[in-house]
């Protein structure tokens, strides 16, 4: 049991520390009034101040997305009320295909913006990190009931995984240009630079077990790529996670450990807004639209029918009742019988394109204190649309306080309530926000169960330094 539990923990804390798409991108700290990154999302939002500086801290971002391990499906409890991990009911509890555990990282290394009459003008220099991890029923299933429990050739394992990350860095230039006192349109052309893309798709492949002897044979479907600015050999599959050993600073110059002109992407965001009046306004817009083009690959395929698996991974059926099973075993026979190996050969280039999102915000603001809005997103990411919708409460106190609440419901990370603050102490300004408040009410508890109670998390905050006073849309207006 104790096997077990270090597998599942280990998966788990391995996937949701590496980074992915996460839907839900926290979208609550642009609903600040007075915060100067309302146009994050949409570069036609005015920014309200004559410039901004920010370094390093001034806006870091985390989130992740869990759509299969849920918390009450772990654990059991025994006749002597002691809990266990339950493999049967954990499997149970899993979608048959698309269960997915994914999340995304990113901080601004550099972010300046400057008006001047019209125009503004900003500089962003942004790391980001993505990663989907998706699985079927049987892949875990496999792991945790062994085999013995698809027996027969009209029951096979659907050995269906997915894996996708990517580490870029982007250095955006914003132009945001007001027509009249009334219209704002903006754009950000961006430059990109991948620093690592992964990705596996093993899609159809089946392992059947002999219910005789509980030999296995497999049809395989697998593709594999993977590149790199980072000047290291990939030759294995295990290569890939194991990457991060070459940021050695001590012993090696940057200049040894990458290439910057490999990798090269181009990307745009662009959007318009129009206020009505004091009270009323609207925007629209579209970010990440665009690609990075991906060279020197290594890749792996194989799509070969049949493949012969020569051992059991067990003799005795009460092994798997007992979980006793040798999942080191299980997991080499399957890179070694069902993949052939996990060799990585040189291969193409290859593309592949941002997730890009269209945004739709309007809102009304009775007074500084009472602000209501709607924003709406559609992403588009591998031919699929992935609908939200966020209703919002915001105010600004005393000049110096600023308060939002906010409901989202997403087709991709489900339901949350989020809330944020922010503070204002002359041209410093720090914030703090969640798209998710009730992951706070499991601080202090376990990582599995911070991790597997909800189905979505997020946290956004910073610290940014403003220039000039916060000016309200009533004065721009000369209402």
């Amino acid at each position: 049991m104790k096997k077990i539990y270090k597998i599942f923990v280990i998966s788990l804390l391995v996937v949701m520390s590496m980074t992915t798409k996460a839907q839900n991108d926290g979208i609550t700290f642009s609903l600040l009034p007075q915060m100067p990154f309302q146009n994050f999302f949409n570069p036609g939002i005015r920014v309200q101040y004559n410039g901004i500086l920010g370094f390093g801290i001034s806006n870091v971002s985390a989130a992740a997305y869990n759509s299969g391990l849920k918390y009450e499906n772990i654990y059991s409890t025994d006749e002597n009320g002691e809990m266990y991990i339950d493999g049967v009911k954990f499997v149970d509890g899993l979608k048959d295909q698309g269960n997915c555990l994914n999340s995304t990282f990113s901080f601004d290394m550099l972010n300046i913006g400057f008006r001047s009459g019209r125009l503004f003008f900003n500089i962003d220099w942004r790391v980001r990190m993505n990663q989907e991890f998706l699985y079927s029923k049987d892949f875990v299933g496999f792991f945790f009931r062994g085999n013995g429990n698809y027996l027969g050739q009209d029951n096979p394992i659907d050995f269906n995984v997915g894996l996708d990350v990517t580490v870029f860095s982007e250095i955006g230039v914003g132009m945001q240009f007001d027509v009249n006192k009334h219209l704002t349109v903006g754009v950000r052309p961006k430059v990109i630079f991948g620093v690592l893309n992964a990705s596996a798709n093993n899609e159809r492949t089946k392992i059947y077990t002999d219910a005789d002897d509980y030999s296995m044979k497999a049809d395989v479907n697998l593709d594999i790529h993977a590149a790199s600015i980072l000047k290291m050999d990939l030759f294995r599959i295990s290569d890939v996670f194991e990457i991060a050993n070459v940021f050695d600073f001590a012993s090696k110059s940057l200049s040894e450990m990458i290439d910057v002109k490999e990798n090269i992407g181009f990307g745009v965001d662009f959007g318009v807004s129009y206020v009505f009046n004091k009270h009323f306004g609207i925007s629209a817009g579209v970010r990440d639209l665009g690609f990075i083009k991906w060279k020197n690959s290594k890749v792996k395929a194989k799509d070969s029918g049949d493949v012969e698996v020569d051992d059991a991974i067990f003799d005795d059926f009460d092994e798997v009742l007992n979980y006793k099973i040798d999942y080191q075993t299980m997991l080499d026979q399957v890179v070694r019988n069902v993949w052939g190996n996990d060799s990585l050969t040189a291969g193409d280039d290859y593309v592949t394109s941002l997730s890009s999102v269209a945004n739709l915000q309007a809102y009304y603001e009775l007074c500084p204190m009472l602000r209501l809005t709607a924003f709406g997103q559609m992403k588009f990411a591998k031919n699929e649309t992935w609908p939200s919708l966020t209703l919002a409460y915001s105010g600004s106190f005393a000049r110096f306080l600023n308060l939002t609440a906010s409901y989202t419901v997403s087709k991709y990370s489900g339901n949350a309530l989020g809330a944020g603050v922010a503070f204002h102490f002359g041209p410093v300004n720090i914030y703090a926000v969640t798209d998710n408040i009730m992951l706070l009410s499991k601080i202090g508890q376990s990582t599995v169960e911070m991790a597997t109670t909800y189905d979505s998390a997020n946290v956004r905050c910073g610290v940014v330094i403003t220039i000039g006073n916060y000016q309200k849309i009533s004065d721009r207006l000369g209402e």
